[in-house]
């Protein structure tokens, strides 16, 4: 028995570190709000741009907070990772500084998740071969079909590690796919017609930011604690009626065999 203990002991002592690299690369923000109430957060993932009504948007470490950690100028652009609800009103998290933000006074940019709100009706399963794909290794990601301009080169393609979620056909009759994730790049549509071509019409330009509306149920934090405080109230109250009760009992058995 001994021996066992010591080998698995042994093995666990070599394994550590390596369990401890690949922890490393789940990456969790360093919020402490963030982290009392992460069931509840709601993945994001979109730009926004500062829209305040007095020329700023005030960015605090937690909802609900009164101190402001830094601001952002109307028009300023910063990537939102997380929303939460929080007293009836939405907040968004941001890695580059760590804090939380009022949605109210943001505007959302136009993107990936835009074009399918308006366009999902128009997708459909891919049932292609990659043609174009195959012969070129190498791809053009763009935000979304027909946008102003492109993203960045996907060199060195493997077919095999290539797959489209979605398709959807231009009104030119260019075919695209929706690619979740790739060397990289995520959420990036590729012209499967013409993957190299840099120079395509723009079809679908990009609108002036507008009012982000969430399609995401949230549970509202401050409700749901205050929920969970009176409810634990409760059972306070029950264990001390209960205690009163058990007390009660007790003195008058003591006082009758007295």
């Amino acid at each position: 028995m001994f021996k066992h203990f010591f080998v698995i002991l042994v093995l666990c002592t070599f394994f550590m570190p390596i369990l401890g690299a690949y922890a490393d690369v789940i990456i969790e923000p360093d919020n402490d709000f963030y982290a009392r109430y992460a069931s509840q957060m709601v993945y994001l993932g979109r730009n926004f741009a500062a829209n305040g009504e007095d020329g700023y948007v005030a960015i605090k470490y937690e909802p609900g907070s009164r101190d402001d950690i830094a601001s952002l100028k109307n028009g300023e652009v910063i990537y939102m990772q997380y929303s939460c609800l929080y007293d009836g009103e939405f907040w968004g998290f941001t890695f580059e500084y760590s804090g939380w933000v009022k949605l109210d006074q943001m505007l959302v940019l136009y993107d990936h998740v835009a074009f399918a709100k308006e366009h999902r009706n128009d997708f459909y399963s891919y049932s292609g071969d990659y043609k174009e794909i195959k012969e070129n290794k190498a791809m053009i990601a763009w935000p979304w079909p027909g946008a102003d301009a492109p993203l960045w080169t996907i060199e060195n393609v493997a077919i095999t590690n290539f797959y489209v979620t979605y398709a959807y056909t231009d009104i030119q009759g260019r075919e695209w796919g929706f690619v979740t994730y790739l060397y990289g790049s995520q959420n990036v549509w590729i012209c499967l017609s013409e993957p190299l071509n840099r120079n395509l019409p723009v079809l679908n330009p990009e609108p002036e930011p507008d009012i982000w509306n969430s399609e995401t149920v949230h549970v509202d934090i401050k409700q749901s604690v205050s929920e969970n405080e009176f409810r634990a109230l409760i059972v306070i109250i029950a264990l001390v009626m209960v205690l009163v009760s058990c007390t009660a009992v007790l003195i008058k058995v003591f006082w009758q065999t007295k």
